[in-house]
């Protein structure tokens, strides 16, 4: 308060002797009658004002030094909106039962269509909602079986022999990641068996030195069967039920150029799905459960 006041005394006798010296200045002048001495009071006169509007102006900025800086008014952050919470996951589109695969359906494959490598060999994947056949069933994981069906190069036989229809050979892997059950053209019993996580079967009428199954055909009467679930049980079948899919083959006659070379079409039929869709109880991912096996009048899976 002390600071304030001295100010306020200084700046008050300062003002006042600027008005006082900027009133005597015309008397003073008018008081002299030679020019030369009117001159010298007036620049005094002007001097001595410039001296104490500089004084004024220094106590102003020694007073502000003083007092320190003025503090800022903080600005008010606005405060940042809560971000909406995402709203609960959709539930995966549910297939409808129209889409659910029916026995019956059949598949084929042609392959050598010309001599590009994409017409050399086939792959084809049986999964749950990926794969080239999809069943929407909760028996079946994705990938369950692969089936890849390969031209067999011959070196030994002889092209340019245009007399001779040439017998082209071909393999097929299987590859499961899920439970399957194989049943062999040639078998004599009726048992389906486990299948290994690989297998290979040839066709053609010779032996292999590897010793995988060889036929010259599969005829749709004695297709090679599979049969394709989730567990099994203690007796080899499956629990809760299955898909069974035959392969078979049918001969094409090709001309190609100057000789006739004797192809196979590879056929896959979807032949049943035991016991059945259960369409009325959908699982969350959209796949459908079997219908309960003891309900249904068939055995299990021979």
């Amino acid at each position: 308060m002390a600071s304030n006041k001295t100010y306020i005394s200084v700046q008050s006798f300062v003002a006042v002797l600027f008005l006082i010296i900027a009133g005597l200045i015309p008397f003073l002048v008018m008081q002299e009658k030679g020019l030369y001495h009117q001159v010298i009071i007036i620049s005094l006169g002007l001097g001595f004002l410039a001296a104490l509007a500089a004084v004024f102006v220094l106590t102003l900025k020694v007073h502000k030094l003083k007092k320190g800086p003025e503090p800022r008014k903080e600005s008010k952050k606005p405060t940042p909106k809560p971000s909406p919470r995402p709203g609960p996951a959709s539930p995966p589109a549910t297939v409808t039962p129209k889409e659910l695969l029916d026995p019956g359906l059949v598949y084929r494959f042609r392959l050598g269509k010309d001599k590009s490598l994409e017409s050399q060999s086939k792959r084809v994947v049986i999964g749950r909602h990926e794969g080239h056949i999809k069943t929407h069933s909760t028996e079946i994981i994705e990938n369950h079986l692969e089936l890849e069906f390969r031209i067999r190069q011959d070196p030994d036989r002889d092209i340019y022999n245009t007399d001779k229809t040439l017998i082209q050979k071909y393999s097929v892997d299987l590859r499961r990641a899920g439970k399957a059950l194989i049943y062999f053209p040639d078998q004599d019993d009726k048992t389906f068996r486990e299948m290994n996580s690989r297998q290979r079967l040839l066709i053609q009428s010779e032996e292999d030195p590897e010793g995988d199954p060889h036929y010259s055909s599969i005829p749709s009467g004695k297709p090679l069967r599979i049969q394709i679930g989730d567990r099994l049980r203690h007796d080899g079948k499956f629990v809760a039920g299955y898909f069974e899919f035959h392969l078979f083959t049918k001969a094409v006659e090709v001309e190609a150029g100057s000789y006739t070379r004797m192809d196979q079409d590879f056929y896959l039929r979807l032949y049943r799905i035991f016991p059945g869709y259960d369409t009325s109880h959908p699982s969350t991912d959209g796949a459908y459960p079997m219908i309960d096996p003891f309900l249904s009048r068939e055995g299990g899976g021979g």
